[in-house]
């Protein structure tokens, strides 16, 4: 005889049952709950289902937090090396800019120091260092220049009729409308020209650049520089005044000082105007026309 599952069948599903809620000591019925096997079953699916979905959101919350983190984690670290790049970089182009700087305003102590440890010749050795002389400034010019580009050849060939093929495409405005009174000449240690203008005529840059040093100097008086890019430097001597201070941005042919006779090596209202390519001092009337 076979016997027939009772499980799971069409009315076992539908079956109704009661589920009774009675108190343990009198046995009084408080809650009666009627069921059936099938919507029980659907109930606890119903609750499967949402623990599941709970269970994924999270999850998934938690993963995407991980991956933030870990994305942020390497973000920082990338902006940290660009940092510590870009701190090296300022770090250095202050370094170059002091040098500048200190040249261009004769710092004696800057020189004195910067020939410590050099081997130096008998007649330089007994030179006094607290007091000014031309020859020792060119020797200490070269020094720098060694410094800057790690080879005084690099001097040597922008000296006098230098190749500035690099330049040639760099338009160049006239600082003033003069007349050169006296031309580039390195082997006199002048590294610029001397142009005559009218009273207060103002000086203009011959690029736009920023204002690298704007200070006075016991023999130039007066002094600005401007950084050009190109690693080109402008130089304006001998000023009554000046317009612009250090760290100013200024525009092509925008005025920047006005001519004058200052520092004890002017004769005479001019503008002494020199041009440094890379450290090292270039003819300006092969750059600019006057």
């Amino acid at each position: 005889m076979k016997i027939k599952n009772k499980f799971f069948t069409r009315d076992w599903w539908t079956t109704q049952l009661s589920l009774i809620i009675r108190n343990e000591i009198s046995l009084e019925e408080r809650q009666r709950i009627p069921y059936t096997p099938a919507k029980l079953v659907f109930i606890f699916f119903i609750l499967f289902l949402f623990i599941f979905i709970l269970g994924f959101l999270a999850a998934g919350r938690f993963y995407r937090e991980n991956v933030q983190k870990t994305d942020n984690t390497d973000l920082a670290y990338q902006l940290k090396i660009k940092v510590d790049s870009l701190s090296q970089k300022l770090e250095t182009q202050n370094s170059y800019m002091d040098n500048i700087k200190k040249i261009l305003g004769g710092d004696i102590k800057y020189m004195k120091s910067a020939l410590s440890g050099v081997q130096e010749d008998s007649v330089l050795a007994k030179k006094n260092f607290d007091s000014l002389d031309i020859d020792f400034l060119g020797k200490a010019d070269l020094k720098l220049r060694e410094e800057l580009e790690g080879n005084n050849k690099v001097f040597a060939s922008l000296g006098g009729g230098q190749s500035l093929e690099s330049l040639k495409d760099i338009f160049l405005f006239s600082p003033i409308k003069g007349i050169v009174s006296e031309k580039y000449n390195s082997l006199e240690n002048h590294y610029g020209v001397d142009i005559v203008a009218e009273k207060d005529e103002p000086i203009k840059s011959i690029a736009e650049g920023t204002v690298i040093l704007s200070s006075w100097t016991d023999d130039t008086g007066y002094v600005i520089a401007i950084q050009h890019k190109a690693n080109l430097i402008s130089v304006y001597k001998h000023c009554s005044s000046l317009m612009k201070k250090t760290g100013d941005f200024v525009t092509v042919g925008e005025i920047v000082a006005i001519i004058g006779n200052t520092g004890k090596l002017s004769s005479g209202p001019h503008l002494h105007f020199e041009l440094w390519y890379r450290g090292n001092p270039v003819n300006p009337e092969e750059l600019v026309s006057f």
